[in-house]
């Protein structure tokens, strides 16, 4: 099989809402367009909504001092963008997008529209009625993204200062958590790559489920030869075979390997109980101690020719 870790990424997406958590989002988006050489879009996505009780005139009042608004926003979104990133602002290509519908609907239109490889977003890490009523923009965007969602948060080993310019997150462990099918190859290149631009230590992990007859050894040495026919091995690459759930197994390892990051392939949903209780995807996204690219399990439509000049 033809060994690959490749991984373009020529255009990122950050979707913020000027929230502590959308500006560490922010920051993760400009470091992975430094290190890809990449263009990133900042976009700001909001609904606004007027009451239906309102009479016409006061409608298109409030219609007008929206559109002064709107224009606006662009300018302001600009400028808390070189706030927060400060000298690496003027190091890589950005532009904006400002955009008044759902923050769900507004961020993947965006993204289909720049052709983004990848979206970055922060999380509120909801759970609960809280979540279940309010919903999670993040996890809306990755059930529907056709491209990886980067899902930032604060570190639990390492606090970076929203506020603080020269305040910039590292990637020095990833955590690859892989099924060894062809979507998990997918994801696993995907680790590489990045592994491989941040310099990384990357540890490739399989969780072997309870009822799993299997072996630890066995599961091991399958890991080892999958791994081998699917990227080259470096020396920084490391593979760990576990049993137990796997959402526990992924937040415990990542806790105590103090991984940057944790790439998983996302798990497609098969029942209304997943969707109430939440599968490995929504579970990590809501208590990994670290960010988590979720990569779509489904193929993403290729890119069309480029026009002549």
């Amino acid at each position: 099989m033809k060994k690959s870790a490749s991984c373009q990424v020529s255009r990122i997406l950050c979707a913020v809402d000027f929230s502590e958590l959308s500006n560490i989002a922010l920051k993760y988006a400009a470091v992975g367009a430094s290190a890809y050489g990449a263009r990133l879009t900042v976009c700001h996505a909001e609904c606004f909504e007027l009451p239906p009780y309102f009479t016409r005139s006061q409608m298109e009042e409030l219609s007008r001092e929206a559109t002064d608004m709107r224009h606006g926003a662009e300018a302001f979104l600009r400028q808390h963008t070189q706030n927060v990133l400060g000298r690496l602002a003027k190091e890589i290509p950005l532009t904006y997008s400002v955009t008044e519908t759902h923050p769900v609907d507004g961020i993947l239109a965006v993204a289909r529209h720049q052709r983004a490889d990848v979206i970055v977003l922060g999380t509120h890490g909801r759970g609960g009625a809280k979540r279940l009523w309010l919903g999670s923009v993040a996890e809306n965007v990755v059930r529907h993204a056709d491209v990886p969602v980067f899902v930032a948060r604060q570190k639990q080993h390492e606090f970076i200062d929203p506020a603080h310019p020269k305040s910039a997150p590292g990637l020095r462990t990833i955590l690859c958590p892989v099924s060894m099918n062809e979507s998990g190859r997918s994801t696993l290149r995907i680790a590489v790559s990045i592994a491989g631009r941040f310099r990384a230590r990357l540890v490739v992990m399989r969780v072997v489920e309870p009822g799993d007859r299997q072996t630890l050894a066995g599961v091991q040495a399958a890991l080892r030869s999958w791994v081998g026919d699917t990227v080259k091995i470096s020396r920084s690459t490391e593979m760990i075979t576990c049993e137990g759930r796997v959402a526990e197994e992924i937040v415990a390892l990542a806790d105590q390997a103090r991984a940057d990051l944790v790439v998983l392939g996302a798990q497609p949903r098969h029942s209304l109980t997943t969707w109430l209780w939440g599968g490995t995807t929504d579970l990590l996204l809501r208590h990994a101690p670290a960010p988590v690219l979720v990569v779509p399990c489904r193929k993403r439509p290729e890119r069309p020719p480029a026009r002549p000049a």
